[in-house]
């Protein structure tokens, strides 16, 4: 295996760093992750996925099959990464990949003899691409929330309108630069915000209007906040298919 990651200081201030099962499964996917052209029993693999088992992981990283299901959990609840298993394998896609992988095809800027205009080209440099990366969400957003057909599905999905997946999609722009998550592509963007929204769903519907729910044998119902958390501390149990809804 060749290449390194590209891992910021700032991960030391990352709500599962503490975690340590959950840290070492992450930064395991991440060294792992397919970050060319890959190939896995005749399919292909995409750029920042890692195809593998909770059995591999268990005996890559010498902690229990539990230990391991628990890390991917959580991981999927936060919105690092999303997974998809069969009976054979599971595939772990990282929603950030760009953001930790260096490209390394990309050309090395020449530097310049003279010490002190290095340093003050450095400078300039890194400015100008602190500046642009503070841009960044706020480019993909506005890019996505015009994408009609892409907006739709994700309304059909949670059965809500255009309007409100647009107003998420603004919720989620503010939480990325809160913690300061800046997104390299469209791509990243739009998959972060799928699972944010599918592992966050009460918290991001909270201020996006009235509350929508359903259960096993119950109509859809709308109302306040204090009405969905009464019914769903009362019907989020096994056996009733307590479902929230945007």
């Amino acid at each position: 295996m060749k290449g390194f990651i590209k891992l910021h200081r700032r991960i030391t201030e990352w709500e599962w760093y503490q975690d340590v099962n959950t840290k070492s499964v992450f930064i395991h996917v991440l060294l792992n992750a397919c970050y060319d052209e890959c190939r896995f029993m005749g399919s292909a693999v995409e750029r920042g996925q890692y195809i593998t088992s909770i059995t591999r992981l268990s005996n890559d990283l010498n902690i229990s099959h539990r230990q391991v299901r628990t890390a991917l959990s959580r991981l999927k609840k936060t919105g690092e990464i999303d997974t998809q298993s069969n009976n054979k394998f599971t595939i772990i896609t990282l929603s950030n990949y760009d953001s930790y992988q260096i490209d390394e095809r990309k050309v090395k800027k020449q530097t310049t003899s003279k010490r002190q205009a290095t340093d003050t080209q450095s400078t300039e440099i890194s400015k100008k691409e602190r500046k642009e990366e503070d841009k960044t969400n706020n480019i993909f957003y506005e890019k996505v929330k015009t994408e009609e057909i892409w907006i739709s599905q994700v309304g059909m999905q949670y059965h809500t309108t255009k309007s409100k997946v647009i107003a998420l999609l603004e919720k989620f722009k503010n939480h990325l630069d809160i913690t300061q998550d800046y997104k390299r592509t469209t791509r990243d963007f739009k998959t972060h915000f799928v699972n944010w929204l599918k592992y966050n769903i009460d918290d991001a519907i909270s201020g996006v209007g009235d509350y929508k729910w359903k259960w096993k044998g119950q109509a859809m119902k709308q109302g306040s906040i204090e009405e969905y958390q009464r019914d769903k501390e009362a019907f989020d149990k096994p056996g009733f298919d307590f479902q929230t809804l945007i």
